[in-house]
């Protein structure tokens, strides 16, 4: 029967553990970074297409609350300053998750 080749005795999940993941940390730690930037973002479709007037008080994200403060009831300046205050949170959380990866020594997005 085949068996795998091994590395200095090392099983799969050790040569996974001790050399696969390490070489690919730097590039696991960016997209980590990158993503961060649109963990707020729900999927604004998925909701609004589902919403009633049922679940509407339980179901009610930053996405589609904007939506109706906007275009439904036609107060601009408030969901615009909504949809500023989601994009300055996603940038704090890419600039914060960019100092924490530098303070560790990995390579950060800049």
């Amino acid at each position: 029967m085949y068996e795998a080749a091994k590395v200095d005795g090392a099983g799969k999940m050790r040569q996974i553990w001790h050399i696969t993941l390490p070489a690919l940390k730097s590039v696991i730690l960016i997209m980590l970074i990158l993503r961060l930037g649109s963990f707020i973002d729900i999927g604004f479709e998925h909701v609004f297409l589902l919403q009633n007037s049922l679940n509407l008080s339980v179901s009610d994200v930053f996405d589609t609350y904007v939506y109706r403060q906007g275009l439904v009831q036609g107060d601009f300046s408030y969901s615009s300053a909504i949809g500023l205050f989601k994009s300055v949170v996603g940038i704090v959380m890419v600039v914060t998750a960019n100092t924490i990866a530098k303070r560790l020594g990995e390579e950060g997005v800049y």
